[in-house]
């Protein structure tokens, strides 16, 4: 019964790829041997070199992404004031001055800047 069942792409790649294991693990002439594992990390390192971007690039992010996790995981809140609310301008404050705005987004202070 299964010598009749259809072999897939992984079971065709992974008899493959022990094929040529083998064959270059397993030699009767040690220099043979060698020359067929250089063969082979040759062709390795010229398949790391095509994609060198990709794995860059992946490297990056992964260590991008630890060092953001670890920044996070050392911030006190208590001593960030991000969202805290401002009880004497719940409507936020003018940008250059910092004066209270009321909900229309005008200053309450009194004083009109846009007058000459």
């Amino acid at each position: 019964m299964t010598t009749a069942a259809k072999h897939s792409i992984a079971f065709r790649l992974g008899r493959a790829l022990g094929h040529v294991a083998r064959v270059c693990m397993h030699d009767v002439n040690p220099t043979v041997r060698w020359v067929k594992r250089a063969v082979l990390a040759m062709v390795v390192v010229l398949i790391l070199a095509n994609s060198i971007s990709w794995i860059m690039s992946v490297l990056l992010t992964i260590i991008s992404l630890t060092l953001g996790l670890y920044a996070l995981s050392k911030v006190d809140l208590d001593k960030v004031e991000l969202f805290s609310e401002d009880r004497e301008a719940p409507y936020g404050r003018d940008g250059v001055m910092g004066c209270p705005l009321n909900m229309w987004g005008e200053r309450t202070d009194g004083i009109d800047r846009d007058l000459p």
